[in-house]
């Protein structure tokens, strides 16, 4: 027998219609929780029911293990309260096959069985199966509610502890993933910087000749891990943030001219005419360090690819309102399978991977800072060999 205070159908339920809601629930509320009620005992499932649902809960009715079954597949309820002596499937096996689950949300399903046996063997039985709690009968329907409510809440804070777990170790992961490429970087940087300085420290075995192309390679490695120290600050307060660089007014031309001085010696090394075509000659408002980021990352991307004698060219123009700048060159292009994949963090594609240095940062960095100024970054279909890089960002400021 199960003991009740107040909480039988009939009269009681059909009045609680008639006001506007069920008794005891806020109206228009049934978010506490859904539970699968297994029981064959048509009086028992209605008390069940009809005291669950006043409580605020969604409740499915199965009255055989086989029916069970289908509905926790189906509808992934929040508990179960399971009856052990059902047709076609008892309660001992729903809850084996439950904790046995491949989808570790089924898996993972509070039980609370409810059962007419009440022996110490059979309780032991439950919980050695997997169930979180054993009530035999008689029981209070207080008392199930109660624990159905505490169950359901602990799994709910177990699922949002998991996710901020997750997060943590994906954010984890992307931290070590950041210092091996910074590292990586730092490493060659510092290993040229200190090669040269050596050879400029025994003079005896240098010629003279070569003094300042020494000089010059040290300077430039010290300029480089500047950069990359605030390409790195830069890239992290938008993660951080979530949020839009802020813009500034500024000439184009002026930024171009300042490309062109810092990749020049680097296109010359590799015998590539560096060209740049710009028609813009109003002030643009963008953030101008993070536009600097984004073209010196493609245009080191196009020379570092690019074939000896060839060709990387950036032009910028006004286009349908728009500012529109292209980065192409005539290297080895992209497989169409790594066209997309190339601006994931640490990617690098499946053809280059092993032949030239780098970190997988910079088409990654290139995009999320063109995002973070309204803007957007994708690789054209370039007509033969190499590749296009296409940059667009709201119109050029011409109020200024």
């Amino acid at each position: 027998m199960i003991l009740m205070e107040e909480h039988l159908p009939g009269k009681t339920l059909e009045h609680s219609f008639a006001c506007g809601g069920l008794s005891g629930v806020s109206k228009g509320l049934l978010n506490s929780g859904r539970v699968l009620v297994v029981e064959d005992e048509d009086s028992l499932a209605e008390i069940l029911e009809f005291n669950l649902q006043r409580n605020g809960f969604q409740v499915l009715i199965a009255k055989d293990g086989l029916e069970a079954c289908r509905l926790i597949g189906r509808e992934k309820p929040d508990l179960i309260l399971l009856d052990i002596m059902l047709p076609l499937l008892n309660g001992w096996e729903i809850c084996r096959m439950i904790r046995s689950h491949h989808d570790r949300l089924i898996g993972t399903t509070p039980i609370i069985m409810l059962s007419a046996l009440s022996s110490e063997n059979d309780k032991l039985k439950g919980y050695d199966l997997g169930a979180d709690l054993y009530l035999p009968k008689p029981y209070t329907v207080k008392e199930v509610i109660l624990q159905t409510r505490r169950l359901i809440e602990r799994k709910r804070e177990q699922k949002q502890l998991n996710a901020q777990l997750a997060a943590i170790r994906k954010w984890t992961e992307l931290q070590d993933n950041w210092q091996q490429a910074l590292f990586h970087e730092l490493r060659n940087q510092l290993t040229v910087i200190s090669g040269m300085a050596d050879h400029l420290n025994d003079s005896g075995s240098l010629p003279a000749d070569h003094t300042g192309q020494f000089i010059e390679q040290i300077s430039t490695s010290s300029h480089y891990l500047g950069s990359l120290a605030e390409n790195y600050l830069l890239i992290r307060q938008v993660e951080d943030s979530v949020g839009q660089l802020q813009p500034e007014t500024f000439l184009l031309s002026n930024l171009l001219k300042e490309l062109e001085a810092l990749f020049k010696p680097l296109a010359e090394q590799k015998s590539c005419e560096l060209s740049f075509q710009c028609t813009v000659t109003e002030t643009i408002n963008l953030h101008p360090v993070g536009l600097k980021i984004v073209l010196a990352s493609l245009l080191e991307n196009a020379l570092k690819y690019s074939l000896l004698d060839g060709h990387v060219l950036l032009s910028a123009a006004t286009v349908d309102e728009r500012l529109c700048l292209r980065i192409s060159d005539d290297g080895p292009g992209i497989p169409p399978a790594d066209r997309e994949r190339i601006f994931e963090k640490f990617y690098r594609g499946s053809k280059q991977a092993d032949r030239t240095a780098g970190s997988g940062l910079g088409l990654y960095m290139a995009r999320t800072l063109a995002r973070a100024m309204d803007g957007s970054l994708t690789l054209e279909q370039a007509e033969g060999d190499g590749c296009c890089f296409s940059l667009s960002f709201p119109a050029a400021d011409k109020g200024s």
